[in-house]
Parts: structure tokens; C-alpha cells; sequence
């Protein structure tokens, strides 16, 4: 596409910061990212102007204070939405199973209401937890009122991110276009409404003291952590540093043992019923369990990990084996 009109709209200005050069260019303020999504998510961002914005970021990378801003122009999205724990779900998994998802069932058996989000598949040979999640005792919600009828009714929902906004799910396509990941993979893990707690996970480490910091500038409760395959699950086959916003340190979980024999090395969600139902995968159920742990910890902050364990296996023990039937 050959742009004609030569005047400058509001967004070029947004270009020209993070363009103008080793010397000249520059990070965002929390007030100017704010202001440059807010022009995006209105549609006054003309498609190069976002494929150079979406890349100049990637280049650069998001300082605390972009993603801040970021977050901010999306909290109006959300409406009157609202639950216990919000845990956003892009990356997929093509090496195991969805363990988290049953993860999420203990967490609602333990009081807490949950509001998953996430992207249709959008990356191939993964599988995401749109795809399974209604076997799960998941519905997706067609609506912003359905999923908090869904939440008030069975505290759990999935809510697609192209209900928040039209333009999220195209938004995430863009990697395909342009060969890499944007901004918006790293900021929808990072959305809440107010006064949510919510789970993230990040795909390289150093991105969690990022995303720890973003949250300390608009006072989101979070829990950050690399997750397996991208999603918020713990591997027990190594430790996991754990990032509460609400807590001093690093609550570092450690592993089982190096490997497990016999685990499964793609997703497969029969997998996930028979240890649901029968408690046969040893990978699934620690990996379950520890994932459930680090949740509880982040909604009650008087437990150390060793406690939300043994909460979790509590929770375990007592569920509904007949409850995904």
C-alpha cells in the first residue's frame, strides 16, 4: 500500500521518538505510551505506521514505563469485568499437555474466581486452551456479560481477546507478516482490571523484572514467572523463580528430580483426564500441584510455598474425579 495523504496524523509523532537514531531516538513516558495505544486501539494508526511501531518496539524492547502506559489505555476495555485471579492464555504448548488447566479447577475448588483470556490458535503446532478448555469445565463466553455471568454462576470464564478488542487477535497475527513477536504478545499478558490479581508468564527471564516494574507504576498484584512453553505452568523438572509484586524477594520453587521418565511430549488432553481421573502421570500431577501452590500463595500471602503445597495436595485429594465426565 502506497500512502498518498502526506500530512502527518497524530501517531507519527510516536514513530519519529522511537526512530530518530542511536542519538536522537528514545524510550516512551508512561503518559506518551499511554496516549500512543490509546490512538491504536481508536484506529488512528495508519498499517505502516503500526508495522513500524510494532517493530521499532521489538527492536528496543518495552521499558517499564511503555508497558505501564500501555496497560493503562487498555483497563477501560475490561467494562465492569472482574474476578478473583486473571490469568492470561497466548502462548499454547506443543511439547505437553495443558496441566494448568487443571491447575484452575483446584483453584476455583479453593473459593477463588477465574477469568481466563486469551488468543485463538495463532501460532501452528501448538495447541491452545481455547481449543480443549469447554472439556475442562471452561465455557468460552460469547460476550463481556456472559463472562461475568459465567464467573458469578461457575466462578470461571474464558473470555477471547478479540472481545476486549477487534483488533487483538489481527494484532497477534501481525508475527506472521512481519517475522517477530510485537508489543502486544508482552502487554496482554500484563492487562488486568482494577484491583485484580493476575498470573503471568513471560517467555525469557529477564522480561519479569520488566513486567514486576510495570505493575509497581500502576499498582497491579501479580505473579510473574517463566512458564512452560510460555504459559503459566510450572515445569518440575527444574526451579522456578517466582515474582510476587506484593513480596520482597524471589520465591524460588524448586524441581522434582532432572526428568521424568515417560512423560508426555506433546499436548494431549486425554493425558489430562486420566490424571484427573486416575492420578497416573507423576509430571502431571507435580507439575498441577506446584503450579496450584504458587496461585494460592499469590491470593493468600501469609503462605510460604511448602504451606500452599500442602494446600494444593489437599485440594487434590479431595476433588471431583467425576467433575470433567
Amino acid at each position: 500500500m502506497i500512502i498518498t495523504n502526506t500530512e502527518h496524523n497524530e501517531f507519527t509523532q510516536y514513530v519519529r521518538i522511537l526512530a530518530r537514531g542511536r542519538n536522537a531516538s528514545r524510550d516512551m513516558s508512561q503518559e506518551e505510551a499511554k496516549h500512543a495505544m490509546t490512538l491504536l486501539l481508536e484506529g488512528k494508526a495508519l498499517p505502516e505506521q503500526l508495522g513500524a511501531f510494532f517493530m521499532l518496539m521489538r527492536v528496543k524492547e518495552e521499558s517499564p514505563e511503555e508497558l505501564a502506559g500501555f496497560a493503562q489505555a487498555c483497563t477501560p476495555l475490561w467494562k465492569d469485568l472482574s474476578a478473583d485471579i486473571i490469568w492470561p492464555s497466548y502462548a499454547g504448548k506443543r511439547r505437553q499437555p495443558l496441566w494448568y488447566l487443571l491447575s484452575m479447577q483446584l483453584i476455583k475448588d479453593a473459593g477463588y474466581s477465574i477469568l481466563m483470556h486469551g488468543a485463538h490458535s495463532h501460532t501452528a503446532d501448538r495447541q491452545f486452551s481455547a481449543d480443549i478448555c469447554e472439556d475442562f469445565g471452561i465455557k468460552i463466553a460469547a460476550s463481556h456479560q456472559q463472562a461475568a455471568a459465567l464467573i458469578a454462576q461457575e466462578k470461571i470464564a474464558y473470555l477471547p481477546c478479540n472481545l476486549l478488542h477487534e483488533e487483538f487477535q489481527n494484532w497477534l497475527m501481525t508475527k506472521h507478516t512481519l517475522g517477530l513477536r510485537s508489543p502486544i504478545n508482552t502487554l496482554l499478558r500484563l492487562i488486568a482490571p482494577n484491583n485484580c490479581a493476575g498470573v503471568q508468564s513471560v517467555f525469557h527471564p529477564n522480561y519479569g523484572k520488566t513486567h514486576q516494574a510495570a505493575c509497581a507504576l500502576i499498582g497491579k498484584e501479580a505473579l510473574i514467572m517463566k512458564g512452560e512453553g510460555g504459559e503459566f505452568e510450572i515445569n518440575p523438572e527444574r526451579t522456578t523463580q517466582c515474582i510476587f509484586t506484593h513480596r520482597d524477594d524471589i520465591e524460588k520453587i524448586p524441581g522434582i528430580q532432572p526428568h521424568f521418565e515417560g512423560k508426555h511430549t506433546e499436548p494431549n488432553k486425554q493425558a489430562l483426564l486420566d490424571c484427573w481421573q486416575n492420578e497416573v502421570d507423576e509430571y502431571g500431577y507435580h507439575a498441577t500441584l506446584r503450579t496450584t501452590a504458587a496461585v494460592l500463595m499469590l491470593k493468600d500471602k501469609a503462605l510460604d510455598f511448602p504451606q500452599a503445597l500442602v494446600k494444593a495436595t489437599d485440594l487434590w485429594n479431595k476433588r471431583n474425579k467425576s467433575a470433567f465426565n
